[in-house]
């Protein structure tokens, strides 16, 4: 395997010594232009690209943004990771993206701090998290001015951190106003419990239906929202008397199970039930799909945070404070057909 060339490989291929040679790629104004060609030239003909790693460790901040993505199997925590990668980059902010670790323990879900502590070593100058975790022990050892921005979830454990989430109230009144307007009157939300925002969204599907003159009922997936504990709640949802005639769920891989719980039961002879998402993932778009869901804006929410995490007077003024975005749904076949309930 051939050796990666070094900073020291470019320094003796330009003619100049390692620390003007480093000075190009970090400091570059501070180089001649002939100099700060030679060693770019060298650098091109070698082969070389900096460490950032390398410089991390040896400056007191990393001068990197650590991205921490809660779950990688969900679409939209993935799209926001990226965008907001991508608006770093064009700030010229060296983003790093990383999975958090989420393990079974004794009483649920857990999150394992050892991954998480591997990327704190390398000392970020900030941090920016996507998605709800089980908690954020590893992270209540930063120092209090530390920026952390936490996407799509709340982070009331994290009181010097900034929350930027969609309006739940709002996306829900959206949706159980929809329903109603296609005459839907027996509702069922389907949707984890035990955490913030998990909780937090189930109450505004409550207070939405109240306010619409409806008493939703609630199945639970536990811990879990995901495809099989969709579908597993929806078989419960679909077996009770009398049956909903509509299915809100907590997001969009949720909603994929129930409709395939639903599309089990249509099968079997039973009527077609709406069922609605949370996120506007790519798979909510598909035709096979078509799946009515919230949009809650990732390209706002990603801008937003990766706006906070460049400015710290931006962000010493927003810490500990939430930011609601307001979103919108967007109706296709899974919900668009009026009913008599």
């Amino acid at each position: 395997m051939t050796k990666r060339p070094t900073i020291l490989d470019v320094a003796e291929r330009a003619g100049v010594s390692k620390s003007l040679a480093a000075m190009v790629f970090s400091s570059p104004d501070g180089v001649s232009a002939k100099r700060r060609e030679a060693v770019l030239a060298a650098a091109t003909e070698l082969g070389y690209t900096p460490n950032a790693w390398a410089r991390s460790l040896r400056s007191r901040s990393g001068g990197f943004v650590g991205i921490i993505v809660a779950d990688f199997h969900n679409p939209l925590f993935t799209e926001i990771a990226d965008i907001a990668r991508q608006e770093l980059s064009r700030a010229g902010v060296f983003s790093f993206v990383a999975t958090a670790s989420v393990v079974a323990g004794a009483t649920g879900p857990e999150l394992d701090p050892e991954p998480i502590q591997h990327l704190l070593d390398l000392r970020p100058s900030s941090l920016c998290i996507v998605g709800g975790l089980p908690n954020h022990a590893p992270f209540q050892a930063l120092p209090a001015d530390f920026p952390i921005v936490v996407a799509l979830a709340a982070a009331s454990d994290l009181p010097n951190a900034v929350s930027i989430r969609s309006d739940d109230s709002a996306a829900m009144t959206d949706i159980v106003r929809h329903l109603v307007d296609r005459g839907h009157s027996r509702v069922t939300y389907i949707g984890p419990e035990g955490r913030p925002v998990a909780d937090m969204r189930w109450a505004a599907a409550a207070e939405a239906g109240l306010s619409q003159g409806l008493d939703i009922t609630r199945e639970s997936t536990g811990s879990s929202m995901d495809e099989l504990s969709g579908f597993e709640a929806a078989q419960r949802a679909l077996a009770n008397t009398p049956r909903p005639t509509a299915l809100v769920c907590y997001n969009d891989n949720v909603a994929f199970g129930v409709q395939n719980a639903v599309a089990r039961s249509v099968a079997a002879g039973n009527p077609p039930v709406a069922v609605t998402g949370y996120d506007n993932t790519y798979i909510a778009q598909l035709d096979l799909v078509s799946l009515t869901s919230v949009d809650q804006r990732p390209t706002d929410i990603a801008r937003t945070a990766s706006a906070l995490v460049m400015d710290a007077d931006a962000m010493a003024a927003a810490r500990g404070t939430e930011v609601l975005v307001t979103p919108t749904i967007t109706v296709r076949g899974s919900s668009s057909t009026a009913i008599r309930a």
